[in-house]
């Protein structure tokens, strides 16, 4: 009989793992909502140029997150993972150094620095390597489920703290959660006896063509990739948004409001999806409520009460569609392309992230209303994509 129990030393891989995920994660969130605010304030500084920068880091993790895994089978993890960190951290303090002298040029630099910080692939390499196959699935969840929290306490966090210690503050902040962690990377992490490459785990280029080559698989890449785009897209606009009727010091209650209607809604959907076999269906709820708030975002962009409920209706859909996805591509990948499939998932979901904040950043000096009519008809060829596509077996 398998044993699906985590042992001590299992666990406490999965939870330090997701720890160090986690508040690498927590660090970029907590800018998201606040960067298009006060980086606009910069001199010299531009819509396209904000976008950029909101986006930058998605660049480089979509160029970096492969490698390193790749190269941690050759010289071990924790190497990697402590060489990440540090650049993760001089990327932040540059960041926060830019903030100060508002420098719209140097921020950027900064934040494409953030991101040759990428730790995603090394962790899941690392987390293969320390769990059986019969709890490497949960030890994954653990971890996606630390990044959702991530995010939550990330874009409610992020406007407190710039209220009262200002971008440069909120990077500085950043920059100390990352160097925090790197004493456990170093002397806390479990070492695993022998580093292996996983198939199931970790991205392997003979099996670039098998992967690339599915047409299910790369409609989930599409997927993910405008998710994440209309992420970066939205928060280039709605910041700015909701700055027209609010003080930013009291950005982070409408932030905590989206958050726990979004947080209702995901728990529900996500066990109808997972335990009553209807994820296509919930799915395609997801994205129509994205659609649907992209159009209120272009009808109510100079409301403000029908505006929050615009951010709140769109959260939703986000918060819907994020627990699924990751979940769904699983089921399409074959059990030895599943680490390949996840490679080429998560990049797109990064290049989504870069898109979205310099096309949305570019759109922006057209008006709030062509950012959204923009990420509304990308969204649109993906709902029409998911009716195309053979849904997995149930399980």
């Amino acid at each position: 009989m398998i044993d699906k129990e985590f042992t001590y030393q299992e666990k406490k891989a999965t939870v330090g793992l997701a720890g160090i995920f986690s508040l690498r994660m927590l660090g970029l969130f907590l800018v998201l909502p606040v960067l298009s605010i006060y980086a606009h304030k910069f001199p010299g500084a531009t819509s396209f140029l904000v976008g950029i920068a909101i986006g930058a880091y998605g660049l480089t993790q979509a160029i970096f997150q492969i490698p390193y895994g790749l190269l941690s089978d050759k010289i071990g993890r924790i190497p990697i993972l402590v060489f990440s960190t540090v650049i993760f951290i001089l990327g932040s303090g540059l960041a926060a150094y830019a903030s100060y002298q508002e420098d719209i040029w140097m921020l950027i630099a900064g934040r494409f620095l953030q991101g040759m910080g990428a730790v995603s692939s090394v962790v899941i390499a690392l987390i293969a390597d320390l769990t059986r196959e019969s709890v490497r699935t949960r030890a994954m969840a653990t971890i996606g489920a630390s990044i959702g929290m991530s995010f939550a306490f990330g874009m409610v966090l992020g406007p407190y703290l710039a209220s009262h210690l200002g971008l440069g503050g909120v990077f500085l902040f950043t920059a100390l959660l990352a160097l925090f962690s790197l004493p456990y990377i170093i002397w806390g992490l479990p070492r695993p006896e022998r580093v292996v490459h996983h198939d199931d785990a970790e991205f392997t280029s003979s099996y670039l063509g098998t992967v690339l080559k599915d047409p299910n698989l790369l409609k989930m890449d599409f997927g993910m990739f405008t998710l994440h785009m209309g992420l970066t897209a939205v928060f280039t606009s709605a910041p700015l948004i909701l700055k027209q009727f609010m003080d930013v010091d009291d950005l982070w209650k409408v932030y905590l409001v989206m958050f726990l209607i979004g947080l209702t809604f995901m728990i529900p959907t996500t066990i109808i999806a997972e335990k009553k076999g209807l994820i296509k269906e919930i799915k395609i709820l997801g994205v129509i409520i994205l659609i649907i708030s992209f159009g209120m975002f272009i009808q109510f962009e100079s409301s403000f009460v029908p505006a929050v409920i615009s951010i709140i209706v769109y959260f939703t859909g986000f918060m819907i569609l994020e627990p699924i996805m990751p979940s769904l591509m699983s089921r399409y990948a074959k059990p030895h392309v599943k680490g390949t499939a996840s490679g080429v998932f998560n990049t797109a979901q990064f290049l989504g992230a870069f898109v979205g904040g310099a096309v949305g950043g570019f759109l922006l000096k057209y008006g709030f209303g062509m950012v959204f009519f923009f990420t509304g008809a990308v969204t649109f060829v993906w709902l029409l994509m998911i009716f195309t596509m053979k849904m997995p077996e149930k399980t």
